[in-house]
């Protein structure tokens, strides 16, 4: 996703006019010249620490099925490709990641949707390294030769959003990442980009690379100050506190300045330049930018990568004109686009929380997105006992982790369990649920949180559920202590629900710490965490396995 650095080059930038592209906003749709137009990222599935933390069971065939019944007719996935690899000398692609991807690209055939395997190898802090080659290159030489003769379905993005090196010197890169493709054959599109976070304004600094299917791509979060309020994960000073930001521009509407971000430049955009930002008008004249230099490279086709609204800090309607006003713009100009993402913050559900296809979609979103939602009809809550984790994580929870050492596919005899090693103080392993469990009635009828555990040292962890956090919402905690002895044996353990305590909330949007206030709400759970709260484990490896909602 674009960040802050590309929102101070935009800000620049719209400063000016584009005067060698007749300039519009409103206009019939143009066909793009790829075979796909619409889509959506499947994100935070194969972009990875590590093969051994993919959470492999986060999508499913059933969702290449759901997303083309709307429309979608092109995925793309981020992929920590460099991650995927067993290091020096040779990058070698590890073969469980493999296996993972090749299920995968089987379904989008299948299915006849095209898929794009998205390098998202990125820190969107820590700048591109300039000797970069030395790993993308063996990496997408085993790619081609691993899908050469794979369909036109898949295609190839060499990397998302390269920043802080040198435009020549990633055009020299990127070039010869496409020879090491091509070499393997012709048959696969490949998606190329400038730097600075796929910026429209970098294409023109691109070398015209001399092989055919080349496509150009862009990432477009103009403006910075709307979609991204309430982002935590950008160089301070970030946008975590700013909230309500409208759009078009509304002098009535705009909120306070934030008081961490008063003497920022996040102020003075504010204040200054917000008011010419937020207008369609600007985002058109933006885009008209990128069909300029289409034009000049002969009419060569535009890929809109990712554009999107963070969901916490804005509003609906706000995130709606947005959506509205930013698909018809690139449908009008021919650019084929997929949003930022699926089941994640920048999302098509509601309340950015993962959900059922079926009765939480946004349809005021999607269809905002030039996507046709099914019918949506009221969520049947679960009420049966049900696995969070069994072999691998349900497809009712979302996995992810911080702080430790996770395999998600340490061998148990003849299935997976989960292996979380050297936390880190506060290090944690977490399961996000969908919003259609009944918490309350598993609670209320003696239902318990089961697993299996085993620790090769002495070892105290919490576990603890927490509630939603948004702008409106404070994420309380219950919770319960557990010590493991570390004598080989694998030990049952047995938390009922009613038994849990609470602990308060941390706030990570203001980074306060809120006591105990009896407000904990069994109706309002979104996480199960398993976290080094007392003291780090580091040294520690403990094992756990079958963790259940059960009777």
């Amino acid at each position: 996703m674009n960040r802050i650095l590309l929102f101070l080059i935009t800000t620049i930038t719209l400063m000016t006019t584009c005067t060698s592209v007749n300039y519009y906003i409103y206009g019939d749709p143009v066909d793009s010249p790829l075979p796909f137009s619409r889509g959506v990222n499947f994100s935070a599935w194969f972009d990875a620490s590590s093969p051994r933390t993919i959470p492999f069971t986060r999508y499913s065939e059933q969702d290449f099925i759901d997303v083309k019944s709307i429309g979608v007719d092109v995925i793309r996935l981020p992929i920590y490709m460099h991650n995927m690899t067993r290091g020096d000398p040779y990058y070698t692609l590890d073969p469980l990641f493999l296996g993972f991807l090749d299920q995968v690209v089987d379904w989008a055939e299948k299915h006849r949707i095209y898929i794009i395997l998205d390098n998202h190898s990125f820190d969107p802090v820590a700048p591109t390294e300039p000797d970069i080659d030395k790993i993308i290159i063996p990496v997408w030489t085993q790619m081609a030769q691993r899908y050469k003769n794979r369909s036109s379905y898949v295609l190839y993005e060499i990397l998302n959003e390269p920043h802080d090196i040198d435009a020549k010197l990633w055009g020299s890169i990127q070039g010869r990442v496409i020879e090491a493709i091509r070499a393997a054959g012709d048959r696969h599109s490949i998606i190329v980009g400038g730097v600075w976070y796929n910026s429209i304004d970098e294409l023109f600094n691109l070398p015209s690379y001399p092989y055919n299917n080349i496509i150009y791509t862009f990432h477009f979060y103009d403006p910075y100050l709307f979609t991204h309020q309430g982002e935590t994960w950008g160089a301070p000073p970030n946008l975590r506190t700013l909230k309500g930001m409208p759009f078009p521009y509304n002098a009535k509407r705009m909120p306070a300045v934030p008081a961490d971000l008063r003497g920022t430049w996040i102020e003075s955009s504010i204040r200054d330049s917000y008011r010419n930002d937020a207008t369609v008008e600007a985002l058109a004249r933006q885009l008209d930018k990128a069909v300029q230099f289409s034009q000049e490279r002969g009419g060569v086709p535009l890929f809109c990568g990712e554009f999107g609204v963070f969901i916490p800090n804005s509003l609906h309607e706000d995130r709606l004109r947005w959506y509205e006003a930013v698909t018809k713009l690139l449908a009008e100009r021919g650019i084929a686009r997929t949003s930022w993402d699926y089941f994640g913050g920048f999302g098509v559900f509601k309340n950015g929380i993962s959900g059922s296809f079926n009765s939480d979609l946004d349809i005021d979103i999607i269809k905002a997105m030039g996507l046709s939602p099914s019918p949506q009809k009221p969520a049947e809550k679960i009420r049966e006992a049900f696995a969070i984790f069994d072999n691998y994580p349900s497809s009712l929870a979302e996995f992810g982790q911080y702080g430790c050492d996770i395999d998600l596919y340490y061998q148990n005899g003849r299935k997976y369990a989960i292996s979380y090693g050297n936390a880190n103080l506060y290090g944690a392993f977490f399961f996000n649920f969908r919003r259609d469990i009944d918490w309350e009635f598993f609670q209320s009828n003696g239902y318990a949180l089961t697993f299996s555990v085993k620790a090769d040292k002495p070892a105290h962890f919490d576990v603890r559920f927490v509630n939603h956090e948004d702008a409106a919402t404070i994420p309380w905690r219950i919770f319960t202590p557990v010590d493991i002895e570390a004598d080989g044996q694998w030990h049952t353990l047995r938390i009922p629900l009613a038994s849990m305590r609470e602990q308060g909330a941390w706030i990570s949007m203001t980074e306060k710490w809120l006591n105990p206030e009896g407000k904990f709400s069994w109706d309002n759970v979104v996480s199960l965490v398993f976290v080094a709260e007392a003291h780090d484990l580091n040294g520690i490896t403990i094992l756990f396995d079958t963790i259940k909602i059960e009777h």
